[in-house]
């Protein structure tokens, strides 16, 4: 049997809901942030030059096309019921603020199993198992930061956090609350 201090036992690393929430948190920021890294890199040590960039999405829409830059991302662990991922971003005319929390619940394992702790122990949730977080997008005008333009508060699938729902968002912001400038994709 293996003594162990009391305080090596203080300091050792359990699977709580907040590790899980924050755990998944750090995967969504790394995501995130390779998602704004306009380095494509085709091989560890080549990286594609802009004319060959175009040539490989050429009829995708992409956010380094919308000319938005990644200003920082987050992760906020201060609240008792979410932990929070804040995602600031901006183009030419305004700045987004994109605020993901995750619910402590969502980490919390959901089976009520009578069978016996044993049980409950072989289904301890992971942070893949955390599916949903609630979003506010929020959309400010550069010239007044203080003032919201819009705002957009849904709940989504984690894993639906890609280029594209960036864009989706972006697009369905604008139509909602207006944009200075039209959007229009032309085409030949």
């Amino acid at each position: 049997m293996k003594i162990i201090k009391f305080l090596q036992y203080i300091k050792e690393e359990l699977d709580t809901p907040e590790n899980l929430v924050e755990m998944r948190l750090k995967e969504l920021k790394n995501k995130i942030d390779k998602i704004f890294d306009y380095d494509v890199q085709v091989s560890d040590d080549q990286v594609l030059k802009p004319e060959e960039l175009e040539k490989i999405d050429s009829d995708k829409l992409s956010l380094r096309d919308l000319g938005i830059e990644l200003e920082s991302s987050e992760i906020s662990k201060y609240s008792k019921l979410h932990d929070s991922l804040t995602v600031k971003f901006s183009d030419d005319q305004n700045t987004y603020t994109l605020i993901i929390m995750i619910d402590l619940k969502e980490a919390i394992n959901s089976n009520n199993d009578e069978e016996g702790d044993e049980e409950k122990d072989s289904d301890m949730k992971q942070p893949e198992d955390i599916k949903e977080c609630y979003i506010k997008f929020k959309k400010y005008s550069l010239d007044k930061l203080s003032e919201i333009i819009g705002q957009i508060t849904k709940t989504v699938k984690i894993d639906k956090i890609d280029e594209d729902f960036f864009i989706d968002l972006k697009i369905e912001l604008d139509e909602k609350f207006g944009s200075d400038e039209d959007f229009e994709i032309e085409t030949e």
